[in-house]
C-alpha cells in the first residue's frame, strides 16, 4: 500500500499513473468543479424558496461532487497520495448515487400528488426505499473497490477495479429497473387516463426521462470503462470522462434548476389531477 504522501521512488509508478496513465487536467477539473458548484447553489436556492426539504440530497450531492473535482486538482501535486486519490474517486464516482435517490423520491411524490398509486408497478412509498437501499449496497461495494484501487500493488489494484465494476453494474441494473417502472407508469397513464398531455404534472415525467437518460449514459460509460480494466482505452483518455460522465450528470441535475419539481407537484390540485375515463 502506498504511503499517504506524494513521495516515493522515481522508478515506481504513482497511484495516478496506475489508475489513469495520464496527468489529470487542472483546468478541466477546475471548470467542471465550478459548474457543479453553481448548480449546487442554484438547486439550494430553488429548494429553499419552495421549502422542498425532501429534495435536499440533490444540492448536497452536487456540492460534494464539486469538491471531488477540486480535489482532483490536488492530484497534480500529490500523485501518490492515497488520501487525495481516495477522496477524489469516492466524491466523483460514488456520490452521484444521491442524484439517483432524488429521482426515486420525485417519482413517488409524482405518483401520490399527481396521479394515482395504482399506476405504479410498485407502491410509490416503497420505490424510494427499495432503490435507495439498493444504492446503499452498491455504494458500499464501490467504496470498498475504490479503496483497494489505490494500492500501488497492481494485483490488488486490479481486484479493486473489479469490485468497483461489480458495484457499478449493480447500480446500472438497479436504475434500469427504475426506468422500466417509469415507462410502465407512463404507458398506463396514457392508456387508462383522460388526459390531453398538457397538465402541469406531465413535465415531471419528461424531467425524469431526461435526467434518467443522462444517468444511464454515465452508468454505461462507467461500466464499460472499468470493464476494460486498468490501462483500458476509456480510463486512459480523460476526454471521455468529461463527455460521458461529468457532463451527463451535470445535465441530469441542472435540468431541475429551471424546472424545479415542486412547482408542478404543488400545481396538481383537483382540476389538474388525472381523471380516469368514465366507464360506459
Amino acid at each position: 500500500m502506498a504511503d499517504d504522501s506524494s513521495s516515493g521512488s522515481s522508478d515506481d509508478p504513482t497511484i495516478v499513473q496506475i489508475a489513469f496513465n495520464y496527468e489529470p487536467s487542472k483546468v478541466a477539473a477546475g471548470i467542471t468543479g465550478g459548474l457543479y458548484l453553481l448548480a449546487g447553489l442554484a438547486l439550494f436556492t430553488r429548494l429553499i424558496k419552495a421549502k422542498s426539504w425532501w429534495g435536499l440530497c440533490l444540492p448536497i450531492a452536487s456540492l460534494i461532487t464539486c469538491s471531488g473535482f477540486f480535489v482532483r486538482i490536488a492530484l497534480d501535486s500529490s500523485p501518490n497520495s492515497v488520501g487525495v486519490f481516495t477522496v477524489e474517486q469516492l466524491f466523483i464516482i460514488v456520490t452521484p448515487a444521491a442524484f439517483l435517490a432524488f429521482n426515486y423520491i420525485l417519482y413517488g411524490r409524482f405518483i401520490v400528488n399527481c396521479v394515482d398509486p395504482k399506476y405504479s408497478l410498485i407502491r410509490p412509498n416503497r420505490v424510494a426505499r427499495l432503490f435507495v437501499c439498493s444504492d446503499i449496497i452498491t455504494f458500499l461495494v464501490q467504496g470498498g473497490g475504490g479503496g483497494l484501487e489505490t494500492s500501488n500493488n497492481r494485483t490488488t489494484g486490479k481486484i479493486g477495479v473489479r469490485i468497483l465494476l461489480v458495484g457499478l453494474v449493480l447500480q446500472l441494473i438497479s436504475y434500469a429497473c427504475f426506468v422500466v417502472i417509469l415507462v410502465h407508469t407512463h404507458h398506463k397513464i396514457v392508456k387508462d387516463a383522460r388526459t390531453n398531455g398538457l397538465e402541469p404534472w406531465w413535465k415531471l415525467i419528461w424531467l425524469l426521462y431526461f435526467s434518467s437518460v443522462c444517468i444511464l449514459i454515465r452508468g454505461i460509460y462507467r461500466t464499460a470503462e472499468f470493464a476494460q480494466g486498468q490501462g483500458g482505452y476509456l480510463v486512459t483518455h480523460e476526454i471521455y470522462f468529461y463527455l460521458l460522465d461529468a457532463l451527463p450528470l451535470l445535465l441530469a441535475i441542472s435540468i431541475y434548476i429551471p424546472f424545479w419539481p415542486a412547482k408542478y407537484l404543488n400545481s396538481s390540485i383537483d382540476e389538474y389531477k388525472m381523471r380516469q375515463r368514465e366507464v360506459v
